[in-house]
């Protein structure tokens, strides 16, 4: 009978270093076009720029929720301190764009973009 896992153990079952990440064109233009197609339902043909914008927004999420869960792995293995900090305002306008930039993606998803039409 096998012995119950320990917490280190369970944490490495759920570990994310397979998530494959958007480096290049060539992947963000296939996570693009899967969200269209398979997130948002949508053909070319018949995709308004409404859904373009959405499967762009879920293919850098996509990026994200791979760096925050390793994130929180970390944080769960060391254990630091925390600070709290809440700000009331936050404007939705340009954090697309910003979140592109902020993680080094903005020419690469303006060239998968380009590129698709």
């Amino acid at each position: 009978m096998s012995s119950p896992l320990s917490d280190h153990e369970k944490r490495k079952q759920i570990s994310v270093r397979g998530i494959a990440g958007l480096g290049d064109v060539v992947e963000i233009k296939k996570s693009f076009n899967r969200h269209l197609h398979f997130t948002l339902v949508k053909d070319r043909n018949v995709a308004t720029p409404r859904d373009y914008y959405f499967a762009l927004a879920h293919t850098v999420r996509d990026h994200l929720v791979g760096r925050w869960i390793r994130t929180q792995q970390y944080y769960y293995e060391k254990d630091p301190k925390r600070i709290h900090y809440l700000s009331l305002e936050f404007y939705m306008g340009r954090t697309l764009q910003n979140t592109m930039i902020n993680l080094g993606l903005q020419n690469a998803c303006d060239e998968a973009i380009y590129q698709s039409g």
